[in-house]
């Protein structure tokens, strides 16, 4: 028994003719593709005609009720002192349920034209936003109380004039010399200067 003979580095590299043929990979003979199945929907989709009809039942029966609404009220008429004891009472509920920003807006000044038009005047805007959010209850509140059909809500913003604050001495006399003018002729007779 002797020792196989010894292969140079190139030939053990090398695989042998055995080797390769169990190393060729054969193609399949018949390649299935599998197609995806179509999934079930759970929801259904509405279609767009049917979508464009549901709206515009909605639209025609808002119209028959607000119809309807404005044939309930009457045709009253009511003066400012009515208006203000029919205002108060709401506000005093908006205050009692904790409403309080909604409170705030309906002690602002309001006054009474053409016998139905109520005007609200605002110092901010902000107020006016609040007065957005809860305006048609207050709205059929007050057709409701006044029974008129006609009464509309109007919103005036108005600017506060802002006054000047004196900061320096300078400006603080000023002030009060418009206010007191003898002292203008006591800073003269003195030989004041007022900035120091």
């Amino acid at each position: 028994m002797g020792k196989p003979p010894s292969k140079s580095s190139e030939e053990a590299e090398m695989p042998t003719k055995e080797v390769l043929e169990e190393t060729v990979v054969k193609p399949p003979s018949k390649i299935e593709i599998k197609t995806p199945q179509k999934l079930k929907s759970t929801t259904k989709i509405p279609k767009l005609n049917q979508i464009l009809e549901e709206a515009q039942e909605e639209e025609k029966s808002k119209k028959a009720n607000t119809k309807d609404e404005d044939e309930i009220y009457g045709e009253d008429s009511f003066n400012e002192e009515q208006l203000k004891k029919v205002w108060e009472e709401y506000a005093e509920s908006t205050k009692a349920a904790g409403r309080d920003s909604e409170y705030a807006v309906l002690k602002q000044e309001i006054r009474l034209e053409d016998s139905h038009k109520i005007i609200i005047t605002f110092t901010n805007s902000v107020k006016m936003v609040i007065l957005d959010k809860f305006r048609s209850d207050l709205i059929t509140h007050l057709k409701s109380k006044l029974n008129n059909r006609h009464l509309k809500l109007e919103t005036e913003l108005k600017e506060e004039e802002k006054s000047k604050v004196p900061y320096t001495n300078g400006e603080k006399f000023d002030f009060m010399a418009e206010k007191k003018p003898i002292l203008n002729e006591l800073k003269n007779r003195l030989g004041l200067d007022p900035d120091f």
